[in-house]
């Protein structure tokens, strides 16, 4: 007999065949998850390029089936918006198809609205509950996206109907309950990090030139990049005892890489190295003094923690996660926007860096976003649900 609870994921991000970033940290939760239950993605994306009008790709990655169903669009102006809604439903439906007698106990929708009304439609029809993790900063004030009175009207009642309403921090939750996004059970339980991946590496030692580096998707708005380099600037024009490397990629990472060249940052001060990952990610952070978050918003940073726990202190800006891990012990926090604060923040770091100590910036994360501790949080909220529905037949 098989104990062991059988979760469906809904993620509206989620790696895909064209491109392997989007929802990476909901893949590693299902992975995490996946070590105390039975887990299922099911995830839809809408592709111009799909050899049929709607084609399933089933799965195992790592221990966790998944279920990829690709739909077309239409190229009938007048009828694009509806068939493409029709179609993102109907792909939904195929998708539960696969899934045939191996019914979920639970559904976990990841990022609202759309497979929150799948799962709200699921639960009506099949009685199955479900969980919602948001992650997505649509509503914060310095993003503003979250708009229009029916899609707010819908959210509220996905989210009402839920057993759980999850965010992954502190600064989420209450940009949603602005929102009178209420749900009975309001948790916040924080994204999962490799800390076993993230370590501590020889460090960098006494050197007349400081290292700090920037990890992004090289999107503006968000990331505050044009704001980052013109700090960087400023900060050139006083002191030549530093190097900043930037680490990711993105739509805009050509414009930026070409804005530090404008700027005579280029080669000289700043370097880009595109997209890192895993092992060559953590080398990059372990090769650094510190690492700068210069973000407008987040709903997270995953980065903060990955950085933290390789030992290295963080300069960054007031959002996500970052005043619930940031004190003096392991960094500095500035307001958000404030390129002037910032600058202050990095120089402070510069002269001051050699005083952190990498243990104790280490252990200020450890034992907090470990994957198997962030699993047992998510395994006690799926148990609680699926108590609370047997107690309501």
């Amino acid at each position: 007999m098989n104990d062991r609870l059988h979760i469906l994921f809904l993620p509206r991000w989620y790696p895909h065949r064209y491109d392997p970033m989007p929802g990476l940290f909901i893949q590693k939760q299902a992975e995490a998850v996946s070590s105390f239950c039975d887990v299922t993605v099911l995830y839809v994306h809408s592709d111009e390029h799909a050899a049929k009008r709607y084609e399933i790709i089933s799965v195992d990655e790592k221990g966790v089936k998944t279920i990829r169903v690709y739909y077309r669009g239409s190229k009938v102006p007048l009828l694009s918006g509806f068939l493409k809604v029709f179609r993102f439903f109907y792909a939904n439906y195929l998708g539960f198809r696969v899934l045939h007698s191996d019914r979920p106990e639970l559904v976990h929708v990841h990022v609202l609205t759309r497979e929150g009304i799948v799962a709200l439609l699921n639960k009506i029809i099949n009685k199955t509950p479900y969980v919602i993790t948001e992650h997505w900063s649509r509503y914060l004030p310095a993003s503003n996206t979250f708009k229009g009175k029916f899609r707010i009207m819908i959210t509220r009642k996905v989210v009402k109907s839920a057993k759980a309403m999850i965010t992954v921090s502190e600064t989420l939750k209450a940009a949603m309950l602005k929102f009178d996004l209420y749900n009975s059970n309001f948790l916040v339980v924080p994204n999962p990090v490799e800390t076993n991946l993230f370590v501590m590496g020889p460090g960098r030692g006494e050197k007349s030139t400081k290292r700090f580096i920037h990890i992004s998707c090289f999107e503006d708005r968000p990331k505050n990049i044009s704001g980052f380099l013109n700090t960087v600037k400023n900060l050139s024009e006083k002191r030549s005892d530093f190097e900043c490397y930037l680490i990711g990629d993105g739509p805009e990472f050509d414009l930026w890489k070409a804005r530090a060249g404008e700027l005579g940052l280029l080669g000289k001060i700043v370097f880009f190295t595109g997209l890192k990952e895993k092992q060559e990610l953590v080398k990059e952070i372990q090769s650094a003094d510190f690492m700068v978050l210069s973000s407008n918003y987040e709903t997270f940073g995953t980065v903060v923690i990955e950085c933290l726990s390789c030992g290295i202190p963080v300069v960054a800006t007031n959002v996500g996660i970052v005043q619930e891990v940031i004190d003096k012990s392991n960094g500095i926090i500035v307001p958000s926007g404030d390129n002037h604060t910032l600058e202050i923040a990095i120089n402070t770091m510069l002269d001051s860096v050699n005083a952190y100590n990498p243990q104790v910036v280490r252990n200020s994360v450890l034992g907090e976003f470990d994957k198997e501790i962030i699993a047992k949080q998510l395994l006690v909220i799926y148990n609680n649900s699926k108590a609370s529905k047997l107690q309501t037949k």
